[in-house]
């Protein structure tokens, strides 16, 4: 992991979207901190989750980062309704950083801390520590179902959905049964 921050910063091209340099270095902090402190040894190695192993963590992160922009120029193109992207970036990069917790390098199973906390929990911590508004630590602890919080912004209602359509894709491509209920 000696170069771990440039690993990230080349693994993670859409940091280059964001336009608060703040926003951008407290990404890469993150990231760098949850990946030192989880004893991972490569950053693509992690999985999407127990059930999508075929499917990394980073793959995952980057498609929900890039269809979060999708539907955000979309919304703001047909309906003229105002995205922040910089919050939206950079909630989405950041929105399932607790996976290198949730899940052993040992046959990638759940581990005790994804048993015992709510998903998000960590990355939010994370972003209250390094000074991110409130508004993206909504996006990160709504953008799952086990929140008991509702997202209650267009940012967060575009990550919530988006990464639950790209989980569904992938649980989908594995011949696994999706989230979606009917």
């Amino acid at each position: 992991m000696a170069n771990l921050r440039n690993l990230i910063i080349e693994a993670l091209p859409e940091l280059q979207l964001i336009g608060n340099e703040d926003y951008k270095q407290a990404v890469v902090d993150i990231w760098e901190e949850a990946y030192r402190e989880s004893g991972w040894e490569h950053i693509e190695d992690v999985p999407k989750n127990d059930i999508v192993t075929a499917f990394s963590n980073l793959q995952h992160t980057r498609s929900v980062t890039l269809q979060a922009i999708a539907c955000a120029d979309i919304i703001e193109k047909i309906h003229r309704i105002s995205v922040n992207r910089d919050d939206l970036i950079t909630a989405s990069l950041l929105h399932d950083i607790s996976k290198c917790f949730e899940y052993a390098r040992e046959g990638k199973h759940k581990t005790r801390y994804a048993k015992l906390m709510q998903h998000g929990v960590y990355t939010v911590h994370k972003a209250i520590e390094h000074r991110l508004p409130l508004e993206i630590q909504h996006m990160i602890v709504t953008h799952t179902v086990a929140s008991k919080i509702l997202p209650q912004t267009v940012e967060a209602l575009i990550l919530h959905y988006v990464d639950y359509l790209d989980s569904d894709i992938l649980l989908h491509a594995i011949n696994k049964p999706i989230f979606l209920k009917k």
